[in-house]
């Protein structure tokens, strides 16, 4: 389901962007670390957004369920810690550390509005945003406030 979804959401987003940014799928070009002169550790964003050639935001999608109630520092909406070092990992080498990393989710009754942004402590210049996709409407559900993610110009409800 997770190669499925990612792809559907790849499909459907570039009707989101403004005509003057590129998705990019299955970005391969950074790498985690190095040893012995040879890079380790391949980062594969699922999404880029790009415009004239340089990456402005990283997305990644995930099959999983995020629940809106769960809103305390226990069960964090049911938000994997793995997923947030990947999305800053990708945010440093992707980004250098200035922007926005989005992490995608499927829209559910328990998860019906984009979360409000995680800040990271060391990189405030670094927003990440949890952000659900409605599979009826096939659009990625942006917060009410649509400059606070520049690239989208599309807001579906």
């Amino acid at each position: 389901m997770d190669a499925l979804f990612e792809a559907f959401v790849a499909h459907h987003i570039p009707k989101q962007l403004g005509s003057t940014f590129r998705l990019k799928a299955q970005a391969r070009s950074q790498y985690l670390a190095v040893h012995q002169d040879s890079p380790w550790f391949q980062l594969k964003p699922d999404l880029l957004i790009q415009r004239g050639g340089n990456t402005i935001q990283v997305l990644d999608t995930k099959w999983k369920l995020i629940d809106a109630s769960m809103a305390n520092r226990r069960e964090k909406y049911q938000l994997s810690q793995g997923d947030f070092y990947q999305l800053y990992a990708y945010g440093i080498h992707y980004l250098n550390g200035n922007g926005d990393v989005v992490l995608i989710y499927p829209r559910t009754d328990d998860f019906l509005k984009p979360l409000s942004p995680f800040h990271f402590l060391q990189h405030p210049s670094m927003r990440l945003w949890v952000l659900p996709y409605c599979l009826e409407s096939h659009s990625l559900l942006l917060p009410d406030d649509i400059q606070v993610i520049t690239p989208f110009v599309a807001k579906a409800r």
